[in-house]
């Protein structure tokens, strides 16, 4: 599993040393892989987008976890519906890094991996808050993005992803 987070990290890296600057303004859909913490549980992430002007973006995302082992007799699922805000400065012309906050909904399902009829369910809501960084690329964003959890199910993950733009704001950015 480190080795696969490390090839994730590097091909990060090399997509932010890349590309050609635009403004995040207009519809954005994203898609990234992320981890959860504590546990190790790898999974999916989701996002749909609505920047208004180049600093400020806000929307919904999802995050799945499918069923893996957490110990040698249970197995864990997490299903995350999120709705975040980001604030970003622009460090230069091509890279933004910004504080994140939003509310979650989180389903957390256990099991005994015998498949037995044993099975236990979670579900609460929280706050999220974070950081994370992008780099403007020619068609789209790479990001990085650490997310915590403040609530019942406090948790912490880490994404890395794209962001594409899906329709391009008519107001023209500021330089």
């Amino acid at each position: 599993m480190q080795v696969f987070f490390r090839h994730i990290l590097i091909a990060a890296g090399l997509l932010l040393l890349m590309g050609t600057g635009m403004a995040q303004q207009g519809f954005m859909g994203g898609i990234g892989p992320t981890v959860e913490t504590d546990q190790g549980l790898w999974g999916a992430n989701g996002r749909f987008y609505y920047g208004p002007n180049p600093h400020i973006c806000f929307g919904p995302e999802v995050s799945f976890f499918p069923y893996q082992e957490v110990d040698s007799e249970y197995e864990m699922r997490i299903t995350e519906l999120n709705f975040n805000g980001h604030y970003v400065f622009e460090a230069t012309h091509k890279l933004g890094i910004y504080p994140l906050a939003g509310v979650n909904y989180t389903i957390e399902e256990e099991r005994l991996i015998e498949m037995t009829s044993e099975q236990e369910e979670v579900k609460e809501f929280g706050l999220n808050y974070g950081f994370g960084a992008h780099y403007n690329l020619n068609h789209f964003f790479a990001f990085v993005e650490f997310k915590g959890i403040a609530g019942q199910l406090a948790d912490q993950f880490v994404t890395v992803g794209l962001v594409f733009i899906l329709s391009k704001s008519t107001v023209e950015p500021e330089h």
